[in-house]
Parts: C-alpha cells; sequence; structure tokens
C-alpha cells in the first residue's frame, strides 16, 4: 500500500511539472489563432457601396461582376431609353395643349405603333396616355437599378460572412415516407426530409 501511494505522488508530481509547458503549448497555439487574417464583410459592404462590384472581388468572387455589369448596363440601356421617350411625349404633350390652334408654333407629333392606345379619341389623349406609360418605366427602371445596387452591397456581405466557412463532403440529405398522427386522430402519410451535416 506504501509503494501504492508513492507511484501516486510521483505520478502526480510529474504532471504537475508538465503543467507549465502545456500552457505554454496553448498560448503559443492562441497567438498563431490571432495572426489569421480577418475577412471583414463590413469592408466587403462598403467597398461594394463604393464601387458595385468591388466587394465581390474581395471575397475572390470575379465570377458575379461580369454578371453584376451585364444588369447594370442592361438597365442603363433602358432608362436611358425611356428617359428620352418620355421627355419626347412630355414636350410633344406640353405643345399640343398651349399651341394646338396655332399651326405656326406646332409640329405634327410621330406616334408610335397605337396598337396598346385602347380609346384614342384625339391626339391629346394619345399623348398623355405615351407620356404616362413612358414616366412609369422610367420610374420602374430607377426602382430596378437601385435594387441592383442594394443586392450587390447584400451579396458581398454575406458572401464575405461566408467566406470562412467550410462545407463539407459529409452533407447528406435523407428522405422517408412517415404515418403522421394528426389531431382529429386521423393519420395521414407523409415524406421526412433528414439532413445530416458533419
Amino acid at each position: 500500500m506504501e509503494g501504492f501511494k508513492k507511484s501516486i505522488g510521483f505520478l502526480f508530481l510529474v504532471l504537475l511539472s508538465q503543467l507549465p509547458s502545456m500552457a505554454q503549448d496553448t498560448l503559443k497555439t492562441q497567438q498563431i489563432d490571432t495572426l489569421q487574417p480577418v475577412h471583414s464583410p463590413r469592408k466587403a459592404a462598403l467597398m461594394s457601396a463604393v464601387l458595385p462590384g468591388l466587394g465581390q472581388v474581395y471575397n475572390k468572387k470575379v465570377w458575379k461582376v461580369p454578371v453584376l455589369y451585364a444588369g447594370l448596363g442592361t438597365n442603363i440601356y433602358f432608362l436611358a431609353r425611356y428617359v428620352n421617350l418620355y421627355r419626347e411625349y412630355r414636350n410633344c404633350y406640353v405643345d399640343y395643349v398651349n399651341f394646338k390652334g396655332d399651326p405656326i408654333k406646332y409640329n405634327e407629333p410621330v406616334f408610335p405603333d397605337n396598337r396598346y392606345v385602347t380609346d384614342v379619341s384625339d391626339k391629346q389623349t394619345a399623348l398623355k396616355f405615351y407620356k404616362d406609360q413612358y414616366q412609369r418605366l422610367r420610374d420602374l427602371n430607377i426602382l430596378i437599378m437601385a435594387g441592383i445596387y442594394f443586392i450587390n452591397i447584400i451579396d458581398a456581405t454575406v458572401d464575405a460572412y461566408l467566406f470562412y466557412y467550410d462545407i463539407g463532403d459529409n452533407l447528406s440529405l435523407r428522405v422517408e415516407p412517415v404515418i403522421i398522427n394528426t389531431i382529429a386522430y386521423r393519420s395521414a402519410a407523409g415524406l421526412k426530409f433528414t439532413f445530416n451535416i458533419h
């Protein structure tokens, strides 16, 4: 029994002598972990707000930049087109209302295809219809451009948050049939989806 106590005491002393070296190893590991570069979602959002697509480059998702600029380019094309058509029909409408009795000051308006005009009783109604239609399309394209801009910022922020997220190979989905008991004590057939993330 005396030998057993001595061996336990010796083992205890050996373990105590190892504690400072274990603490130093832990400290070294923590210092290495804190030196890991931080991928900042705030920086990605700010970069995308200043220049759309810059946050995607920061997140190393460069393939999204041409998609973003293709959408913005298409939107700018239609916005410029509808702004010009709106100005043209607004000016024609104002001229027609102000100078319709004076043929010297007023030029006859040129209409696009009138198939969208349901009730054209006179030229003033048609001009007002087209003016309002192109104004709505212009405003819609401004909203779409703002939406693309904000989606760009949100996408960069979410990508930055998920930058170090590891998707392993052990993801699986299992689908199996089940019988569900309802509140009215009846049985119903259903499907059970089980996600296994390891």
